[in-house]
């Protein structure tokens, strides 16, 4: 098993554990994805492809920085989603990509400019499920929470009921959504239809801003930046996956009052987390930690030279 690591600084593999860490993609890494049609890099130059995480290739540049990507689970679909906000869809292995035209003619677009900092919202997450191959969810930042149930050509808005600036989507059952927000861990139970945050029973009150979570072996395990009181500083909690919401437990983690977790990977055996410094705002510069959980507790097993934005295992 290789960990990849996506940062600002490039993309890293390691191997034999963190005895071998090389740099093997020269560019800053928004998300990063394995399926079984391979590795993916979504990058502001393009999307990037490897079957190993050692060679990369460039699949195709978009009107913008790529920041997030999914493969249907019958591989018929490609998805990217963009900055300005948008999605291209390819249906030949990523020969050939056309924009979707119903995603750009949703009625709530000029809400996402006005919300968005910067020139644009990006569609920051995309998540699909092994049981429902033509769905697709897509995470607006800022905007809110989209669904299409035909390959990306039309669109329903589930925004209703979630905080709309989304960071991050997991698709735990065929309706089973969870969505990572600047304000609030929600849950979907019916595609979107309706949202339950669940955060709100946690006991660590004054942590909110959530960017990620990762499903592994019946745990739910998701982290939040703190807030007020607990700022600067990070939380790391652990759930049943059916109890999210009632039972988290906070679990300390090496680094937790300058750093917070902002990304998860998972093989058979280990569960993975990286983490960006925030005890002097979000310092995308300054390096990140790589994390496993033990039996015990969370120990550092590595480091890269800036912030791990996105880990995926290979």
């Amino acid at each position: 098993m290789g960990l990849l690591i996506g940062t600002p600084g490039g993309l890293f593999r390691t191997s034999d554990g963190f005895e071998t860490v090389e740099r093997t993609l020269d560019a800053r890494v928004n998300r990063l994805r394995v399926f079984d049609a391979g590795a993916f890099a979504a990058t502001p130059a393009g999307l990037y492809h490897s079957e190993d995480g050692w060679e990369w290739r460039k699949l195709e540049s978009f009107a913008g920085p790529v920041h997030s990507m999914a493969v249907s689970p019958d591989e018929a679909y490609w998805y990217v989603g963009i900055r300005p906000a948008a999605v291209y869809v390819s249906e030949d292995g990523g020969a050939t990509w056309d924009e979707s035209d119903g995603f750009q003619n949703l009625p709530s677009r000029d809400r996402w400019r006005d919300r968005a900092p910067g020139d644009d919202a990006a569609v920051r997450t995309m998540a699909v499920h092994s049981s429902a191959p033509d769905r697709l969810a897509v995470g607006v930042e800022p905007g809110g929470v989209f669904v299409s149930v035909d390959g990306g050509s039309t669109w329903n808005d589930r925004t209703a009921g979630v905080h709309d600036d989304v960071h991050h989507l997991l698709a735990l059952e065929i309706d089973e959504y969870l969505a990572a927000t600047g304000n609030g861990l929600y849950r979907t139970t019916d595609a979107g239809r309706s949202w339950l945050r669940q955060d709100t029973d946690f006991r660590d009150f004054w942590f909110n801003y959530f960017r990620e979570s990762i499903a592994h072996d019946g745990t739910l395990y998701t982290a939040a930046n703190g807030w007020g009181p607990s700022a600067p500083g990070g939380a790391v909690f652990e759930t049943p996956v059916d109890e999210t919401g009632r039972e988290a437990t906070r679990v300390p983690y090496p680094g937790e009052k300058e750093s917070f977790v902002v990304s998860w990977a998972t093989d058979e055996d280990d569960i993975y987390a990286g983490t960006l410094r925030i005890d002097d705002g979000f310092q995308q510069r300054a390096p990140g930690r790589i994390l496993r959980r033990e039996e015990h507790g969370w120990i550092q097993v590595g480091e890269v030279p800036t912030a791990a934005r996105s880990l995926a295992t290979i």
